[in-house]
Formats: structure tokens, C-alpha cells, sequence
């Protein structure tokens, strides 16, 4: 089966139009309908009940809607070690990754994977509790929640993830009842501030975002780090905001509610200092991309 005619399926799986599918992929309607024809007859199942108004997936297209994406991400990876002649790359890339992203479970995935279909690559992965501007000058890759600016001559910084924030809570906390809490919320709370001379980090942005909320009427205490902010939480001396995967470091007394507000957020960037210059990192970069979906930001 041609790859290209897995693509045109997924897409009209999408769409359930072949007028829409047809004008995303740059194909006649014709055409498509002759390409879902040949795959049909090439597996000997129907994937489309089709009328005059309608077109719906069969259990097969359904079965073979839900593995399309994957296959076509593994035909399209392999293509490009294929041409790139990866499968024997050597060498050695340096990665730090910030304690929060390291437990965000798409990171772990994509490590473990790359480390099993690239093993002559030296994979050494750094996770740090801080990250300083000159974090890039000293690693090949760095996957951060920091939004830098001012980047070396060469680098490059991709936008990842916009993951929403929760606030974490102590038990019996009063807020402990709303299914969501608004920054205004947090009048007259105190709020913890890990790594609060960060101003390019999520954890300062998001203060002065509640200040504004709450008129300034908000206390704030920075911390240290985002175990000590986790342990003062737990000891009843505030509150915190923080991504939704910081639970896998929760402990069973304190409590998480999502925060409504969607400007209050945790980013998550990948960076790379002049990857050209190390092909290691190059692939690394091309495969997390093409993992993920993405928006560039810089």
C-alpha cells in the first residue's frame, strides 16, 4: 500500500468529506475516490459507506483509521534515516531538561525511544531544578519551560507544548471546592514563587500575572526550588501554581484544581545551539519534531 494513499485516507477519516479532503491534499475528487478504490480492492475490506450526502467509516476504516498517524510517522522516520544513513550514527549529544518536563510522560517516551533505535548515540541527559540563560551555551539541547530571549548566533528555539496550570493546594484549604479557580481567587493567599528572579521562567510570569489579577492584594514568598515550594504547600504556608504534571512529585496530603485563567500557562520550548555543527543533535531535533506537533516561536 502506497503511503501516500494512507495519508489521503487519514485525512478524508478526518474530514468524513471528500470535497474538504480532496481540497486539503490538492487533489481532484475523482481522484481521491480512485485512490480509497485501489485501497479497498488491495485489502479486500469496504472503509467508506458512502451516499450522495454522506460518507461514514466502516469497522475496518475505523480500525484503520486509528493506526494510520502512527504508521505513517514510522514509514516517514524511516524514510528519513534511509536517506540520512542513521541507522549506525555514532556520536554524543548533551541534553538538560528541566525536574518538571522530565516527568512529563510524551519526555520519557521519546527518550526511551530514541535511545532504543539510536544506540551507537552517547545519550547523556542532564535534568536540572534551575536553568540560567547561559543553560545554552553549555548543552547541545535544552527542553525548558524558559522562555529565553536574546539566543546565540545559530540556535534554534521551537515552541512545544502550551500546557495549562494547576493550583496546588493543602488539604482542607478553603478553594479545595471549586472545580476550577480563577487568579482573582487568590486575593489575600500566599503564593509561593519557585525560582523567582527567573523573569523569563513560568513560575515569575505567572506571579505577576496573579498580581494583576488580584490587584496586588496577593502575598508572595520565593523559594528556592519547586521542592521546597511543594514542601511549605504541604505544610499549610501557601499555595502554588504549576503544570499538571508536577503530580507525579505530589504527595497524597495536597490537592490540585485546574486554574480558568488561559493566559496563565507553562510553556515548553526546545532549544539547540548551532545543531548543524553536531548530527547527532540534528536527528535528535528532527525526530522530536516529528513526534510532536509544534508551533515555532522563534
Amino acid at each position: 500500500m502506497k503511503t501516500e494513499y494512507l495519508y489521503e485516507f487519514s485525512v478524508l477519516a478526518r474530514t468524513l468529506s471528500f470535497s474538504r479532503a480532496a481540497q486539503a491534499l490538492f487533489l481532484s475528487q475523482s481522484t481521491l475516490s480512485k485512490h480509497i478504490q485501489h485501497m479497498e480492492a488491495e485489502l479486500g475490506v469496504q472503509l467508506l459507506l458512502r451516499n450522495t450526502h454522506s460518507v461514514a467509516l466502516t469497522e475496518a476504516g475505523r480500525l484503520l483509521a486509528g493506526q494510520a498517524e502512527q504508521t505513517i510517522h514510522q514509514c516517514s522516520s524511516a524514510e528519513r534515516q534511509l536517506r540520512r544513513g542513521v541507522f549506525s550514527m555514532e556520536g554524543q549529544l548533551s541534553i538538560a531538561c528541566s525536574t518538571e518536563i522530565s516527568y512529563a510522560s510524551h519526555i520519557r517516551t521519546f527518550f526511551s525511544g530514541f535511545l532504543r533505535q539510536y544506540p551507537g548515540i552517547d545519550l547523556r541527559i542532564e535534568v536540572l531544578a534551575k536553568m540560567p540563560r547561559d543553560t545554552l551555551d553549555r548543552y547541545d539541547v535544552v527542553i525548558s519551560p524558559c522562555n529565553y530571549f536574546d539566543l546565540p548566533e545559530g540556535s534554534r528555539a521551537v515552541l512545544v507544548r502550551r500546557h495549562e496550570t494547576y493550583l496546588v493546594l493543602p488539604g482542607g484549604h478553603p478553594l479545595m471546592s471549586h472545580s476550577t479557580i480563577g487568579l482573582h481567587q487568590l486575593a489575600g493567599q500566599t503564593l509561593l514563587v519557585p525560582y523567582a528572579d527567573e523573569l523569563f521562567g513560568p513560575y515569575a510570569q505567572n506571579w505577576q500575572l496573579a498580581m494583576r489579577d488580584c490587584a496586588r492584594k496577593l502575598n508572595a514568598m520565593p523559594v528556592p526550588n519547586l521542592s521546597t515550594a511543594l514542601m511549605l504547600v504541604s505544610l499549610g504556608q501557601g499555595v502554588l501554581i504549576a503544570p499538571r504534571y508536577v503530580h507525579a512529585l505530589v504527595p497524597s496530603d495536597i490537592f490540585l484544581v485546574a486554574i480558568s485563567n488561559p493566559n496563565c500557562r507553562f510553556d515548553e520550548y526546545l532549544y539547540a545551539a548551532r545543531p548543524a555543527e553536531n548530527p547527532a543533535a540534528e536527528l535528535f531535533i528532527d525526530e522530536f519534531l516529528h513526534s510532536f506537533p509544534v508551533e515555532a516561536c522563534k
